[in-house]
């Protein structure tokens, strides 16, 4: 049995490892991205979209509801509890964030786009800046990455998670043909529509939604 798992099919007491699955979709994600010439781009989110599944409290949350331990266990939670309150979707968010907002420039734009992709993959695309009456003009994105380590568990998982993984992310976060991908289709998308009426902004987000719905499809 891994110590680390993905997902568990009952009917035949199939697990899949989180390296496993971070890695299969990783593939198909990159695969799908290099039809637009994002193929790293589409790599890295696949590959770290479920980091958060190592932490320890998601685990224990999968075993218990899968009867993988023992209800008399220390690690037994209970599962209706917890179903749908464990985030496991930031932690990857955050890291990319980490890494790409310092480099500035592209990278900042880069780490925007892939983060928001990783952390919207439960919820649908989210919004960077709010349009509810309430608080409107709220930056979204930025709150959703200066969560909690606490609540999103990414110092532990960076502890924890398959060394595969951890080099394989920072080979792709330290490659320059990352944000390069990105800068290319992005300026392509700038220059096919600069005397167009429709607002180039609306053009790079639906970039942002074809990686997005690469993610999707792969996972």
């Amino acid at each position: 049995m891994s110590s680390f798992i993905a997902h568990f099919r009952s009917t035949d007491h199939t697990e899949q490892s989180v390296s496993e699955h971070l890695q299969n979709v990783s593939r198909l994600a990159a695969l799908h991205a290099s039809k637009i010439g994002l193929a790293p781009a589409g790599e890295l989110i696949g590959l770290l979209h479920d980091f958060g599944k190592y932490s320890g409290i998601f685990q224990n949350y999968l075993k218990s509801a899968e009867g993988i331990v023992d209800a008399d266990a220390d690690e037994f939670v209970d599962a209706h509890e917890f179903k749908g309150k464990i985030d496991h979707s930031t932690a990857g968010a955050q890291y990319v964030w980490r890494q790409l907002s310092q480099t500035g420039g592209v990278g900042l734009y880069a780490g925007q786009m892939l983060a928001l992709c990783i952390a919207s993959h439960h919820s649908g695309l989210i919004d960077c800046l709010s349009g509810a009456a309430a608080n409107f003009g709220e930056d979204i994105f930025t709150r959703r990455m200066q969560k909690a380590v606490a609540k999103t568990h990414l110092d532990e998982v960076i502890q924890v998670a398959d060394a595969g993984v951890l080099a394989r992310a920072a080979e792709l976060l330290g490659d320059p043909r990352l944000p390069d991908c990105i800068k290319l289709l992005a300026s392509r998308i700038v220059a096919a529509n600069r005397n167009r009426t429709i607002p180039m902004q609306q053009q790079l987000g639906l970039m942002v939604r074809f990686l997005f719905s690469c993610l999707i499809d792969a996972d």
